[in-house]
């Protein structure tokens, strides 16, 4: 029986391995390429005084939001507060939980957190504020607010600037927390194209954000952070006055949906390799990784095979992937690399990444926030 500290052996076992050896699946992460797109990311929003603060809501790693902080990030952004609390724990000391916390003991747990971090959490009620005033002043600390503003996805944030200016004075009456600023997501708008009508709608959007700052700000709010943006967004985002940061965060794996449907220009960084384990009649290739291992989103492109970059995936099941290889050219045993549709879809599913350079691995990059939703 495998132990898993057999298995941990054996992952370090692959260091310096070729990845044409690799056992499959296999999740590939080309770490220059990486490097490359958040130093891409950086200079993009730098360029207009803006900060970066990248989601780690797709690679869940310690690990590789530490090699964003390298790139100029400033901190992290997390979707869950699990996710903030692995990486404190991996030693990020500056993170961003864009979501509301829907109970006492959440608040109690980020208020903990403030002990090791600077950990800034979203509102968008009342109830919020006083939760979160009374674990902060359980703990004797105090924890910095967002105020989330709708600007169009119809989910989460108040939807005007008078639910906003009532939630500050609300904050400002309690003790514990603090006003931080404002934050929008214009998730809605990633995939609008022409370019003139993705910036025409985007301009619109975050007018919303930056109009309830200044309203804020009139009345004698401090509102430091304007936090925005996605990678599907960021470039146009990121000219637009009144922005301070930027959450882009997923350009640095790159996937199918941010080349294709957003029209990002940055490398892929996030691969899976697959073997062909199966021909079949009519030009079919069948390979050792379905949805399990590829992720898998209604309204979403399939993985898009880079290698050979003449298959073309038709389907998928639970375990293999249907690929269309009209020339005939694949044999058993052949090796097909893809790009995945969409990588918050597809590396929850994985325990770690194997980083490579030049071809060659150098790490295994574990991702311990897997699975954290609470």
């Amino acid at each position: 029986m495998t132990t898993e500290a057999d298995a941990g052996h054996q992952l370090d076992s692959l260091i310096g391995a070729s990845i044409s050896d690799l056992d499959t699946p296999a999740v590939l992460l080309d770490l220059d390429r990486f490097e490359r797109n958040a130093e891409s990311i950086y200079r993009v929003l730098a360029a207009h005084g803006m900060t970066w603060r990248p989601h780690s809501k797709a690679h869940k790693s310690p690990r590789l939001a530490r090699l964003q902080l390298a790139h100029g990030a400033i901190g992290v952004t997390c979707a869950k507060l699990a996710e903030a609390e692995v990486m404190v724990a991996g030693g990020v000391t500056e993170v961003l939980v864009a979501n509301q916390l829907g109970s006492a003991a959440k608040w109690h747990r980020a208020a903990a957190l403030q002990r090791d971090a600077a950990v800034t959490v979203c509102v968008d009620d009342p109830q919020h504020v006083r939760w979160a005033s009374a674990a902060a002043v359980q703990r004797g600390v105090t924890i910095p607010l967002l105020i989330e503003v709708d600007v169009g996805m119809n989910r989460t944030g108040v939807t005007s600037p008078d639910a906003a200016l009532a939630l500050a004075a609300l904050i400002t009456v309690h003790d514990g927390v603090r006003l931080a600023g404002v934050m929008g997501y214009e998730g809605h708008l990633l995939r609008v194209w022409p370019q003139e009508e993705k910036t025409r709608q985007l301009v619109d959007a975050m007018s919303v954000l930056t109009g309830t700052a200044d309203r804020l700000r009139d009345v004698g709010y401090p509102v430091d952070i304007v936090s925005s943006g996605g990678t599907g967004s960021f470039e146009t985002t990121a000219g637009l006055a009144g922005l301070t940061e930027s959450q882009a965060g997923g350009g640095c794996l790159m996937d199918r949906f941010y080349a294709e449907q957003c029209h990002v220009d940055l490398e892929h960084a996030l691969t899976v390799l697959t073997t062909v384990v199966s021909r079949q009649a009519e030009g079919r290739a069948i390979v050792d990784a379905g949805f399990k291992a590829l992720g898998s989103l209604p309204g979403f492109q399939p993985p898009w095979v880079i290698d050979p970059s003449t298959l073309q995936t038709v389907g998928l099941s639970a375990e293999h992937g249907i690929l269309a290889d009209d020339a005939g050219t694949t044999q058993v045993g052949d090796q097909v690399q893809f790009v995945p549709s969409y990588s918050d879809a597809m590396l929850f599913l994985h325990d770690h990444v194997i980083g490579h350079r030049d071809g060659r691995v150098t790490e295994i990059v574990a991702m311990p926030g897997r699975g954290r939703l609470a």
